[in-house]
Formats: structure tokens, C-alpha cells, sequence
């Protein structure tokens, strides 16, 4: 089942909730094998500040263009994976939406002349990171969505708002879904036997 938490990102309600949990800012070390991180104290930098601003300004942008009110919880849970949560940036009734704030040569790759639309959008799909494309995967099996929208957005650009759809892999997907397994083994053994 999944559980909508109505908080606010970066309050200290929504920094206890995700205490312990695997999230979308932690998925490429979850898909790497790594040890979970240790929760710390991070107020940000100038990057996400910008980054935290033009999502708002994605969001609205978004909700014009696409004519709809886009649902914002704070923190999205799901029973099936009692080890991970997920913040996204909007949900559109069975998409998953996940801004970005790319720089103006990423923003500027979308637009090269002479290109079809199905093209640029291929070009940015393979030039996506990988980190985001994992985030936005481990976002879809925690939402329970199979569908997602990454919002590109450069408010610097004539077309500040790029909509790219990212269809769910489901070989990284299987992957994620195998280690937040194995984490909630490795958990559940050592609660069984008091280490």
C-alpha cells in the first residue's frame, strides 16, 4: 500500500521520516551495493536552493501547460519496502513528475536545429545522468507509478520548460526492488537477534 505523508521538504517532521530510510537521494548507492549513509545535517548549497526554487516554478509552469493540479506530498511511503521512502517533486494523477534544473549547455542540447522532436528527445534521454534516471526509477517503485516525467527546467532559456517521458527499465528496476529485499532481510536479522 502506499502512504502519502502531507509534509513539507526540509522541515524536521520531514527529516524524521525518512531517518534510516533508503530514499531517491541515496538510490544510486542502494543499486551500487553500498552501505547506507549516515543521515547528517545539510541545509544546502546555492545549487539545491536554485534547484529547490525552479521546482516550484517547474510545478506551476507544468500545471499550466498541462491544464491539471499537481498532488505534492512531501514523502511518499510504501508497505511493501518498510526500508525506503520517496520525496517527489509532483505526482499527475499516474505520473510521476521529477524536476531538474539542468545548466544552460544541457538545457541548450534539447533545442539543436534541424531535429525532430522525437530525436531531441532521444538525444536527452541517453544524456539524462544515470544517478537521476535511478532516482526517478526507485521513485516509481516506491509511488507506485509506471510512468514519469522528468521537468527540465532553465528559466534562462526561450523554452524554459522541457517535458521528457521516462518509461520504467525494468532490469534496474528488478535490481532495486532486489536490494531494498536484501536490506530488509539484513534488517529484520539483526533486530531477531539483538545486534
Amino acid at each position: 500500500m502506499i502512504i502519502l505523508h502531507d509534509l513539507i521538504q526540509g522541515t524536521p517532521e520531514w527529516l524524521k521520516k525518512r531517518e534510516g530510510l533508503w530514499t531517491g537521494s541515496k538510490a544510486m548507492r542502494l543499486l551500487q551495493g553500498k552501505s547506507m549513509p549516515r543521515d547528517y545535517d545539510f541545509d544546502g548549497n546555492n545549487a539545491t536552493r536554485r534547484g529547490h526554487a525552479l521546482e516550484v516554478a517547474a510545478i506551476r509552469e507544468y500545471e499550466r501547460e498541462y491544464g491539471v493540479k499537481v498532488q505534492r506530498p512531501g514523502f511518499v511511503t510504501n508497505t511493501v519496502y518498510t526500508n525506503a521512502g520517496y520525496s517527489p517533486d509532483g505526482i499527475d494523477r499516474s505520473w510521476l513528475l521529477e524536476a531538474k534544473a539542468l545548466n544552460g549547455i544541457k538545457h541548450d542540447e534539447l533545442f539543436e536545429t534541424g531535429r525532430s522532436l522525437k530525436e531531441l528527445e532521444d538525444i536527452f534521454i541517453s544524456k539524462i545522468p544515470l544517478q537521476y534516471k535511478v532516482q526517478i526509477f526507485f521513485g516509481m517503485i516506491i509511488t507506485g507509478k509506471r510512468k514519469a516525467r522528468l521537468l527540465a527546467i532553465n528559466p534562462e532559456n526561450e523554452e524554459q520548460l522541457v517535458v521528457i517521458e521516462i518509461g520504467y527499465d525494468k532490469l534496474i528496476g528488478n535490481n532495486i526492488r532486489k536490494k531494498l529485499r536484501a536490506d530488509m532481510k539484513k534488517r529484520r536479522l539483526i533486530s531477531e537477534n539483538g545486534v
